[in-house]
């Protein structure tokens, strides 16, 4: 048992190292900049769900509220990136949406199930009419009202879709090698036998509500450090971006993505996040055809897209090392 959750580790070790190597050649790659801009975005997305994927996947505790927390990260930013270096304020402002998570999550976790969901949706609807409604403050609903210097990393000007997207893929392998770090670490266990049973849990001597508050917590982090990001690569921005919308697509790309490893968010958040865009050709068609690769995925895929995608590579691995 040992033996196999050690070589899980070294795999998961050996894919960061891949996805390193991934998005150094990406940045390298003298393409369209609109394509580096989309990765880029899928790549923030992709943080904001491996959040959700703690939470949900992991812990077993579905939120939609994700989108609340996002947008938190992205005003705080905004509002420290002129008073503080902006590495500082992209680490204050996933704090401060850590914070929001930390306090709101006794009330809200004493809901469960559907309750939850119901809970979170609320409260992510609250945060958005705040956002769009306290304009002093947010710019509400004005079309880029609220915009963003240029984001500056040890003098270097991040001001071309290259640069931005090899440090939004930096940002992503770091988060991808802690999370994967605290997954096969006892913390990650004690989530996992929190999604099995909170009663069995319990028993085994779990702190069920420290670690339902943990998550909830770690979940929000990441979502505001993805709203940070999200700030500085729009450049300016409303509050029409943080809406329930974007909690139930993040929802989507979990989901679709594989709920029993954290590389299905990062699979689930590109497939999401690129597909839409591939389907521009087909014009009015276009969300038929979407439903229709989002259910065949759904339905022949019930483990999700990111889990078959490592079956048939761990399959083809092996093929190849009987040859």
């Amino acid at each position: 048992m040992k033996s196999k959750l050690a070589g899980d580790f070294r795999r998961d070790m050996a894919g960061v190292a891949v996805l390193a190597l991934l998005v150094l050649a990406m940045g390298l790659w003298s393409g369209r900049s609109f394509y580096m801009s989309l990765l880029t975005y899928a790549a923030i997305y992709a943080i904001a769900a491996v959040g959700l994927q703690i939470l949900f996947g992991f812990a077993g505790q579905i939120s939609l509220s994700q989108a609340a927390f996002f947008g938190v990260g992205a005003y705080a930013c905004a509002l420290l990136a002129g008073r503080l270096p902006h590495l500082a304020a992209l680490g204050a402002s996933a704090l401060i949406a850590g914070g929001f998570g930390w306090f709101v999550s006794r009330p809200l976790l004493k809901l469960t199930t559907n309750y939850l969901a119901m809970g979170t949706l609320a409260f992510g609807l609250i945060c958005f009419i705040v956002f769009a409604q306290v304009r002093p403050l947010t710019g509400g609903l004005d079309p880029g009202i609220l915009s963003m210097p240029t984001l500056t990393v040890f003098g270097m000007a991040i001001d071309s879709a290259p640069r931005m997207l090899w440090l939004v893929g930096a940002t992503l392998c770091a988060v991808m090698l802690t999370t994967l770090g605290l997954a096969h670490s006892r913390i990650g266990r004690a989530l996992r036998a929190l999604n099995s049973s909170e009663v069995a849990a319990a028993g085994l001597g779990v702190d069920v509500v420290r670690y339902k508050v943990a998550a909830f917590t770690l979940s929000a982090i990441l979502a505001g450090l993805a709203g940070a990001l999200f700030a500085f690569a729009q450049g300016a921005f409303n509050a029409s971006s943080f809406g329930v919308g974007l909690s139930i697509e993040l929802l989507v790309m979990v989901v679709v993505g594989s709920l029993l490893t954290l590389w299905g968010a990062l699979f689930g958040a590109l497939f999401v996040t690129l597909l839409p865009a591939l389907l521009e050709h087909f014009e009015l068609y276009r969300l038929l055809v979407y439903g229709v690769m989002l259910t065949v995925v759904m339905v022949y895929m019930p483990e999700g897209l990111g889990r078959a995608l490592m079956n048939a590579l761990r399959s083809g691995w092996k093929q190849v090392v009987r040859k």
